[in-house]
């Protein structure tokens, strides 16, 4: 097998080059304190939601975020969900990452250097701090408290327009994720654990019952109940509970080999196998229980390997594992990369006997669903990046000069490299792949284009998946390759995940808190439309009492079985609302009185 790529650490995070073995890679409560504009009051909003499967057709169509992307204007969620199309393109969103904790000497060390959120973390559970890793497998302490929930955004910077405050417990791209569901109250937002840089101590974490118990406890204090450590004024009990729906497990890789892992990361080629497939049974049964408890539905997912080796070491093909896991991402891109100075395709549908050791898409689908892994529970990884060749000829599989600088190029940044496309079909005329070629620079990038992203689709949909994954959306800030995907999920034959696709009346604004709203306009927040009744500005549509914004729609609502009455909306004789299952008609004009009793202003039927 190839070395892996001497690229950066952190450019490995967001494309990794390591063949076959590495991710490129509305709640109950959600915390959003509006600074308000001009002179309305500062409003704590919480949710009431509790969201269940999002589908689209019946198909997932999931995102990964790394979350240091949300500190570049040009690809933070504001800039992806109220300017690029993802908001109501994906059914997932999978922040990445978190980290699990190394050993007590580690812990030790990064207290006495100052590193701040470490305070009574123990070894080997998940934690939040602001420590920077030294190097490529000294991560042990690293994190990204800063962005996470720390660093305050400016209105200007804002998804929904609202400054952070100094008051406020969540800020950073934590917050961000709080308003991006308001905007998108279906999204199903889970936290991704690992991933290359970040998978160094799960073999220690998952390696005895007591750890397992101490980890998963861990997770779910910190990124479910919401418990971050207290940094800058920033985090504390609670400052983030009901943000996160679940979780996705990020393990690179378990059992593994060493060519599979990141340098210093702990592995146990005997008993990792065992000791994972027992941690998610431990995490699902405390997920379980928790549902029971409050009626939310949480979700496992996981990012799955390419590799034979890799799937067979680490069990991610034991159908006992599945019984725990809501679906997985496969890893459909990194099949070939610049580790190698011969072009070729990261992500083929056809394996080729001649090239690559015969691995593509095929191949890997086929290793999961061979071995008794139901095809809904899988999705098929599409890549927002290309990998890229220098000093290259306009044929795959032919010797370069190397990779170009960094390996890789995001989707957006593609756009303007002269490329020309070529779509590779078979002799049947099935389609396989895309490379782009650029005759003057001479660079050859392997790539998922919107092409790509449609007959993959196609071929996953064939294949009885149960939707596609994109790594990462921060490489598409327009949204183009997830719209591109999503629309192909809604042209197919309805799918095979339970959960209807459900409106966000997209087609109204986003609420701003930055915009002057006069009589008239109309607006969408927490799954409703609103309408000002007279001038508005900063104010939060169904915040407050007497507010300039009357509820329209119910967007969540069959329009057949008509709106509920809602307490801010101003009816007029002859209007007709769904109260308490009874349908009532306004007898004169009338806000905030409710239907029924005596002299009511409503008329039953």
């Amino acid at each position: 097998m190839p070395p892996a790529s001497d690229a950066a650490v952190r450019r490995r995070r967001l494309a990794p080059a390591v063949i076959l073995g590495s991710l490129a890679l509305a709640a109950t409560a959600l915390p959003v304190t509006a600074a308000a504009a001009d002179d309305a009051p500062e409003v704590s909003v919480t949710s009431d939601t509790v969201p269940g499967t999002t589908t689209i057709n019946g198909y997932r169509n999931v995102g990964y975020y790394g979350q240091w992307m949300a500190n570049d204007a040009a690809t933070s969620l504001k800039t992806l969900f109220t300017e690029g199309a993802h908001s109501g393109t994906l059914t997932h969103l999978n922040y990445s990452f978190g980290n699990v904790a190394g050993s007590q000497e580690a812990l030790d060390t990064a207290r006495a250097a100052g590193v701040q959120g470490l305070d009574g973390v123990k070894p080997y559970t998940c934690f939040i701090s602001d420590g920077v890793a030294a190097g490529a497998g000294q991560t042990e302490t690293a994190g990204e408290a800063k962005t996470d929930f720390v660093r305050a955004y400016t209105a200007e910077e804002s998804v929904l327009g609202i400054a952070d405050t100094k008051q406020q417990k969540l800020a950073g791209a934590m917050n961000q994720v709080a308003q991006l569901k308001r905007i998108n109250p279906d999204l199903r937002v889970l936290v991704s654990l690992g991933g290359w840089s970040w998978s160094k101590s799960f073999s220690k974490a998952v390696a005895t019952p007591e750890s397992r118990t101490a980890l998963v406890q861990s997770c779910i204090d910190i990124y479910l109940d919401g418990n971050l450590p207290v940094i800058d004024g920033r985090g504390g009990p609670g400052a983030a509970a009901g943000l996160f729906d679940g979780f996705d497990l990020d393990w690179e890789w378990p059992g593994a080999p060493d060519w599979a892992q990141e340098v210093g990361n702990a592995v146990d080629p005997v008993n990792d196998r065992a000791n994972f497939l027992a941690f998610v049974q431990e995490l699902r049964a405390a997920l379980d229980a928790r549902e029971a408890d409050t009626g939310r539905e949480y979700e496992i997912s996981a990012f799955l390997p390419a590799s034979p080796g890799v799937i067979t070491a680490g069990g991610w093909n034991d159908p006992e594992l599945w019984e725990n896991l809501d679906f997985g991402n496969l890893q459909g891109y990194d099949l070939w990369g610049t580790w190698d100075p011969r072009t070729g395709h990261q992500g083929n549908v056809y394996g080729d006997p001649e090239h690559n050791w015969g691995l593509g898409l095929d191949t890997i689908v086929a290793t999961y669903k061979n071995a008794g892994i139901p095809a809904a529970k899988l999705n098929l990884g599409l890549a927002a990046y290309g990998q890229g060749w220098r000093d290259a000829d306009p044929q795959p599989w032919q010797q370069s000069g190397g990779g170009i600088t960094g390996g890789t190029r995001t989707w957006d940044q593609l756009q303007s490299a002269g490329l020309s496309y070529t779509h590779e079909r078979t002799a049947d005329g099935a389609f396989n792949a895309t490379y782009g070629y650029n005759a003057e620079t001479r660079e050859w990038f392997s790539l998922d284009d919107p092409t790509a992203v449609t007959e993959k689709t196609k071929w996953a949909i064939a294949q009885g998946l149960g939707g596609v994954d994109y790594w990462q959306i921060a490489g598409d800030a327009k949204g183009e390759l997830s719209q591109t995907g999503a629309d192909a999920l809604r042209a197919a034959t309805p799918g095979p995940v339970a959960g209807a696709e459900k409106t966000v009346c997209a087609a109204t604004p986003i609420w701003n808190a930055r915009t002057t709203y006069g009589a008239g306009d109309r607006v969408t927040l927490d799954g409703k439309v609103f309408e000002a009744l007279w001038y508005a500005k900063g104010t939060m549509p169904g915040a407050m009492k007497n507010s300039p914004w009357q509820t329209e729609v119910d967007c969540a609502v069959d329009p057949a079985a008509g709106q509920p009455w809602f307490a801010d909306h101003v009816y007029e004789a002859g209007d007709v609302v769904v109260y308490d299952g009874v349908r009532y008609t306004a007898r004169w004009w009338t806000r905030g009185d409710a239907p029924g009793g005596k002299h009511s202003p409503w008329a039953a039927g």
